[in-house]
């Protein structure tokens, strides 16, 4: 599951708890009966395609009309700008959720980018609110600039505090740890060029996997890094990895790193992060950690050293607590409840027969499959 999926998982079950009624609509290979899971309707749309990697499903055309708002993720510029115009059209409060914006790094992701900057003024206008997970990297992201920023709401990702916590003793003679997929803009070649200069007697541990794997292991043969390539790691095994590092590292490039779920899941278990300097992930990382400038393996190397300091960065039960207050799916959830309230109560000043906000609201999301 990635990381909107997640996003979108963990916060539908926890509004269908609340008592509100929650339809998730999202494109699927095959014809699939809707289904019920955790009090929360799946609706799923057979494909009729894709293009760019991105499938066509004619969602908008399954929008409950009872909804009392739309929620969409701003994930593929054909069904975003759809649903946003269909739920205009039906009289439904529509809130846009945007996670990330495409790297200018693959020809593919140019032709993405150009894609959601074409659609971004046009479209992106429709939702009476954008969700963000930080200011900063609204203002980086091109495609919102037709949005006003009064118009933005911070909702950040969550971490649940009864999986990532830090219930064993800190160890300082842990390993770093990188938790996430092999992928070019996660930026692990610059990882281990810092740690080919930084000479820090720490072992590396990768958890995951991808297309890179194989290049990694023969540039860190090559330099002569310590590195446990640990491959897939289940989700089950993640808390024990983060307990037992002394630092976890995310040496992401580019703006596809829009927040960094590795970091509060490290720092709820108690163990300080050090991260590129890239808008939003900065933010996640002032909470527990250093950054560094993006790309530059010796800014990494210095930003590594600091951080295995003793006493340099809050450890332990302290710095988990303070993540767990800010970035549990409880908070998370509270914060987006707060917003959809508002987009609600402003639906309803136009409205003869407004919605019982207080009582339970109907609503339809979207996701990173395209809408869910």
């Amino acid at each position: 599951m990635g990381g909107v999926e997640r996003v979108f998982d963990e916060v539908s079950k926890r509004l269908a708890r609340r008592g509100h009624e929650v339809s998730l609509l999202c494109s699927s290979p095959t014809d699939t009966p809707v289904r019920y899971e955790d009090g929360v309707r799946f609706i799923r749309v057979r494909r009729k395609g894709t293009l760019l990697r991105a499938p066509i499903a004619g969602i908008s055309e399954h929008l409950p009309h009872d909804a009392d708002l739309v929620h969409v993720a701003a994930t593929y510029p054909f069904t975003t700008p759809s649903v946003l115009r269909q739920a205009r059209d039906m009289g439904i409060p529509s809130i846009l959720d945007f996670h990330f914006e495409p790297s200018l790094d693959s020809t593919f992701g140019k032709i993405a980018s150009g894609m959601y900057r074409y659609v971004g003024p046009t479209a992106y206008p429709l939702a009476e609110t954008v969700l963000l997970r930080s200011t900063a990297y609204g203002r980086r992201a091109k495609s919102l600039q037709s949005v006003p920023e009064s118009r933005w709401r911070i909702v950040p990702n969550g971490i649940d505090p009864e999986r990532f916590n830090a219930n064993v003793p800190f160890d300082e003679e842990g390993y770093l740890l990188f938790v996430g997929r092999l992928v070019p803009y996660k930026g692990l070649e610059v990882l281990l060029h810092a740690l080919a200069r930084s000479y820090l007697g720490h072992p590396l541990v990768i958890a995951g996997d991808g297309p890179l794997r194989g290049r990694l292991e023969a540039l860190a043969k090559h330099l002569r890094v310590d590195v446990t390539f640990l491959g897939h790691v289940s989700d089950d095994d993640l808390p024990s990895l983060y307990r037992g590092a002394s630092l976890t590292v995310l040496p992401s490039v580019n703006g596809q790193e829009a927040f960094g779920i590795s970091l509060i899941e490290s720092m709820a278990c108690g163990t300080p992060v050090v991260a590129s300097g890239l808008p939003g992930v900065a933010e996640v990382a002032q909470n527990g950690g250093y950054t560094a400038t993006p790309g530059d393996p010796d800014a990494l190397a210095i930003a590594l050293r600091r951080a295995l300091e003793p006493g340099r960065l809050p450890r332990g039960a302290g710095l988990a607590s303070k993540i767990h207050d800010r970035y549990s799916w409880d908070a998370v959830t509270d914060r987006l409840v707060d917003v959809y309230d508002e987009v609600l109560s402003g639906a309803a000043r136009g409205r003869s027969n407004p919605p019982n906000i207080a009582k339970r609201t109907s609503r339809a999301h979207t996701r990173d499959d395209a809408v869910l």
